[in-house]
């Protein structure tokens, strides 16, 4: 019905744009996904090294420290370190949030959901269980945390850092995703109706 028309190549291009749009949804997850595991490396070598240390003996004031300014979770950039009994109750820490410690949710500390954690990392040969989230503990505060349990569940680490600079490069990154996205549908359909007319000739 439509071949030969002018209708035609607009079939074509609607097709090219849905392939086109779903490459570059992959490419944008990708990168946004790898952008934010990365975020967490500088916090799983500080919690597990911290952890590590709890276990060999260390206690909570060695681990931590003393004699500088503590880390604004709000507003540095820098990683922050806290050591947690298991209650979820701080016991040394190196960032504040509006003056306190900071205070991760409690359900974070749930001994049963620790448990089927450490099993699964057991099962893939890791040394440590932990479990590696986003804290948003007040609008505008976002923290990638990763929190380290020692074997017997007396401590917990946990490490921090602010996640503005990733979200501010993920947003970038969206911005110029849409760009290359607009460019290419705009391309795609010169493209289609440049194609039909040589053909036709």
């Amino acid at each position: 019905m439509l071949k030969g028309t002018w209708l035609e190549p607009l079939v074509w291009w609607a097709l090219l744009a849905g392939f086109a749009t779903a490459l570059l949804l992959v490419a944008y997850a990708i990168v946004q996904q790898d952008y934010r595991e990365s975020l967490n490396d500088p916090q799983i070598q500080m919690a597990e090294d911290a952890a590590a240390r709890l276990e060999a003996g260390a206690v909570p004031a060695d681990i931590v420290p003393h004699g500088t300014p503590l880390i604004s979770v709000r507003d540095s950039l820098a990683p922050w370190l806290a050591v947690y009994d298991a209650n979820g109750q701080v016991l040394e820490s190196s960032g504040e949030l509006d003056g306190a410690p900071p205070r991760l949710p409690a359900g974070v500390f749930d001994p049963a959901a620790w448990h089927a954690l450490i099993i699964g990392h057991h099962l893939n040969n890791s040394p440590v269980g932990q479990d590696r989230f986003t804290w948003q503990p007040e609008p505008g505060v976002r923290q990638a945390v990763v929190l380290v349990a020692t074997g017997d569940q007396k401590y917990f680490v946990a490490a921090g850092r602010n996640m503005r600079e990733v979200e501010q490069r993920i947003e970038h990154e969206g911005e110029l995703v849409f760009a290359g996205w607009l460019a290419t549908l705009a391309a795609l359909f010169a493209g289609c109706y440049v194609a039909r007319f040589l053909l036709r000739r």
